[in-house]
């Protein structure tokens, strides 16, 4: 291996494997090259993963053929849970254009691997190629003057033990192994500092290390800006790596020698990057190194000081980070005036060393070899059975069939001492006593503690009716077998599958962010009235309607869970839209089924969508400029379509200790006298009887009944008798204040799920995201607990309507449900 990675390899093989005997046609690759290292996601030390775009000449005849391919490990790889790197046959999905085709391989970071390709029709090998080697790694584009090329005392080779470090040579197109001279374009050929950089980076990161190298001695900052020769090469060379970490400027002598002033110099390089970082596929980070000096030529410390001072003030710019400062490099350090070169070997050493901390404190921190946190995912079937009550409105409904089935999903975080899981239901609300009955028996067998573990609901409305069958099971009174059956199913279904997620647990890559629903299908359903009321459930045809009393949330939260080596096992995504899209007597999870479908059609059948339904208290589908509702397919599949577009876009969760905090708020109550409570029955009973009785008279007459039972140790009526939603074991006789909990899972610095009871307002949300020290910020509603009903922010109680009449705490509770969830996301981020 030491020996095959010093040379150029051949990029065609051929192969006589055909089934039969004969000769396969050769296959010609052109991507990857040999010896060419490809950007990995992640930095995390030997893990992470690229798709690599494999592309080459399509062999004759092979436009129904099927594609395979298979990548082997060429030399001892420390690359951990690399999945392709094995010797089995995978399918490749090519798409030819004219003579090429193209495709893409998922390859774990790692490396000396070859790749061999094969074209087959019935069982027969008609074409066959390879190439070997190239790697997964952390590529670097080097731009600026002298002391990035080759003008040092020493020629250093690689040496590191599997020679992986490798050169890109911008002028032929192809890669090397990086031993000096680089491959440059200003004809020096001395020694550089980037093999033992990349020696030192290999060591750090167990992953090979690549270099793209521009630079061009004798050059000033204006000779690099944007219509130049220099730009143009900068800019080509940066779009045929497509990704790479970081660009390494070396640059300064001549604008010292020049007398660029400091606002000039800031000047130059914000257009430099700006330019070419409008024509690259990524973002990289600038790192700028302080090369000032060159004391065989000048000594000009003020013309030295306004560069590094120029310097100092680009660093503070998000797009610019430092790098070393060689200027520090000295005496012995240096060439001397006969050679005219900048540092003697040991310089070069050092100047590389300095490299190596600057890329390690900036775009590279060093992360442990091993991933701590263990993610689980599992799925398990809640479908009631036919006959059973379905939930969502005032009177029962018996569901008379399924449209699609309704589902629990676990996942379960596992850090080295902590543990945190969430179970999200396709129910319509989670009962205070489902919540804790789960939460006990999860605790019990997985060792996960209570307060970590969160059990959400979707919201859904075409799920099961369960509060009463659920409050009947547990105070063992009577009940129908086919009821009683269905409720022990659905708290043993919703324990064991978080307990299957805990066992599932295994190594993870994270990747997280947002992606933007630009489709609307969602909108705020409260109006300001020209009376000045507010009203829900209005449109624009309406003359007395202003305009929507509140915001929408457009963002998608994203959490994608995959292998060390890059397959997609699972995503979590968290979105504000009410689940009321479906109607009828059939059982259905909603436009969430239609996300999960969406995905599993874009990824694989293999991969497990888990939806939590964020703040959406005002917001539902119903567009206030239309007439026409937009579909459960349609709203799922827009939303899982912007999601398949994002997850490809999502950056890796690099620190990932986890913190789980949870705390219990006591929310005040409303209150219901005995007069409201008779008269609650009244108006519940007539509506019963089919008698017309005003909708929002309805609403509240329940609401009184579920208070009288909250709030009286002696009720005034018998609520069980009246209402078959609101009914509670745990809460029966509470008092005035309704203990809720709100819940925050924390992974490192980039992550935060936070678990909310009942249906939040938007507004209240958006509070908690704009306060959050996370980098995205999930709120998952209707978690532990939906007894509190809506809980709007505090404004909209003034202006009323039905989500007002239809909460069951007093004003203000949102509003400390914000206050705690922030409290909690502080302790978390500062958390030791």
């Amino acid at each position: 291996m030491h020996c095959i990675c010093r040379v150029s390899v051949c990029l065609t093989l051929i192969f006589s494997i055909g089934s039969r005997g004969n000769a396969a046609e050769r296959l010609t690759l052109n991507k990857p090259q040999s010896n060419q290292i490809i950007q990995r996601k992640g930095i995390a030390s030997g893990r992470g993963y690229a798709d690599v775009s494999v592309q080459g000449l399509l062999p004759t005849n092979s436009e129904t053929a099927e594609w395979q391919y298979r990548v082997i490990p060429t030399g001892a790889t420390e690359a951990v849970g690399v999945k392709s790197a094995t010797a089995a046959w995978e399918a490749l999905m090519i798409i030819p254009d004219g003579d090429i085709f193209t495709g893409n391989v998922r390859v774990g970071a790692g490396g000396w691997y070859r790749l061999e390709l094969r074209c087959r029709r019935q069982g027969n090998v008609i074409a066959a190629g390879a190439v070997q080697p190239f790697g997964v790694g952390e590529v670097f584009l080097i731009a600026g003057q002298s002391y990035a090329t080759n003008c040092n005392d020493q020629r250093f080779l690689v040496t590191d033990a599997q020679t992986r470090v490798a050169a890109f040579d911008s002028a032929k197109g192809t890669w090397q192994i990086a031993n000096d001279p680089q491959p440059v374009s200003d004809g020096s050929d001395g020694g550089s500092i980037w093999p033992p950089l990349g020696d030192a980076l290999a060591e750090d990161c167990k992953v090979p290390i690549g270099f793209a190298n521009v630079a061009v001695g004798a050059t000033s900052s204006m000779q690099w800006m944007p219509q130049g020769r220099l730009h143009q090469r900068l800019v080509l060379t940066g779009q045929t790596l497509g990704n790479f970490r970081a660009v390494l400027w070396q640059q300064g002598e001549s604008d010292v020698i020049e007398k660029t002033s400091t606002a000039g110099y800031v000047a130059n390089l914000i257009a430099i990057r700006d330019a070419a970082a409008k024509q690259w596929t990524g973002t990289a980070t600038w790192l700028l190194a302080k090369s000032t000096l060159h004391p065989t030529v000048y000594h000009d410390p003020t013309g030295e000081t306004r560069i590094r001072t120029a310097i100092d003030e680009l660093v503070r710019l998000p797009e610019f980070k430092p790098g070393p400062d060689t200027d520090v490099l000295q005496n012995e350090n240096r060439g001397d005036a006969d050679s005219r070169r900048h540092f003697t070997a040991a310089g070069q050493r050092r100047a590389a060393d300095l490299w190596r901390t600057a890329i390690h404190q900036t775009v590279l921190p060093q992360a442990p070899a091993t991933i701590a946190l263990r993610v689980g995912l599992a799925v398990a079937d809640i479908t009631p059975p036919i006959g059973f009550p379905m939930a969502g409105y005032y009177h029962e409904r018996l569901a008379d069939g399924a449209i699609d089935p309704l589902q629990a999903k676990a996942i379960v975080f596992h850090d080295t001492d902590v543990s945190g899981a969430l179970v999200v239901c396709d129910l319509i609300g989670i009962a205070t006593d489902l919540s804790r009955e789960v939460r006990k028996r999860v605790s019990e067998n997985t060792g996960i503690p209570e307060t970590n573990v969160v059990v959400a609901a979707t919201h859904s409305h075409t799920a099961p009716d369960y509060m009463k069958e659920l409050w009947l099971n547990i105070t063992k009174r009577p009940q129908q077998a086919l009821r009683r059956k269905y409720i022990d199913s659905l708290i043993g279904q919703i324990a064991a599958v978080t307990e299957d997620a805990a066992t599932d647990a295994q190594p993870a890559f994270l990747e997280s962010g947002a992606a933007v629903q630009r489709t609307p299908v969602s909108f705020n359903r409260r109006f300001v009235m020209r009376d000045g009321s507010v009203k829900t459930w209005q449109n624009f045809n309406n003359p007395s309607v202003i305009r929507s009393a509140g915001p929408i949330d457009p963002e998608i939260g994203l959490l994608a869970v995959r292998t060390p080596s890059g397959d997609l096992r699972g995503v979590f995504s968290n979105f504000a839209l009410h689940l009321d899209t479906v109607g009828g007597l059939k059982w259905s999870a909603d436009y969430p089924f239609f996300i999960e479908r969406t995905l599993k059609l874009a990824v694989g059948p293999d991969v497990i969508s888990i939806f939590g339904t964020g703040c959406c208290g005002d917001i539902n589908h119903s567009n206030p400029h239309s007439p026409k509702r937009n579909t459960a397919g349609f709203i799922g599949t827009s939303i899982g379509d912007s999601i398949v577009r994002s997850v490809k876009q999502l950056r890796p969760v690099e620190q990932t200790r986890l913190v789980v905090k949870s705390r219990r708020v006591n929310l005040a109550l409303q209150d219901a006298t005995q007069h409201d409570v008779t008269s609650a029955v009244q108006i519940v009973e007539r509506a019963k009887r089919g008698e017309k009785v005003d909708f929002f008279q309805h609403v509240t007459a329940y609401k009184n009944l579920i208070l009288d039972h909250f709030r009286h140790a002696q009720p005034y009526v018998s609520t069980p008798d009246h209402i078959t939603w609101g009914l509670s074991r745990s809460l029966a006789g509470i008092g005035e204040r309704l203990p809720v909990d709100v819940t925050v899972m924390t992974i490192g610095s980039d992550v935060a799920i936070v678990c909310l009871p009942g249906e939040v307002f938007v507004e209240l949300g958006l509070a908690i995201k704009q306060g959050s020290p996370f980098r995205t910020t999930m709120i998952v509603e209707l978690s532990d607990a939906v007894e509190t009903i809506y809980i709007p922010n505090r404004a909209a109680y003034a202006g009323g309507s039905y989500e007002v009449t239809n909460s069951a705490v007093q004003p203000g509770s949102g509003e400390i449900l914000v206050e705690t969830a922030l409290s909690l996301l502080r302790e978390a981020a500062t958390a030791k």
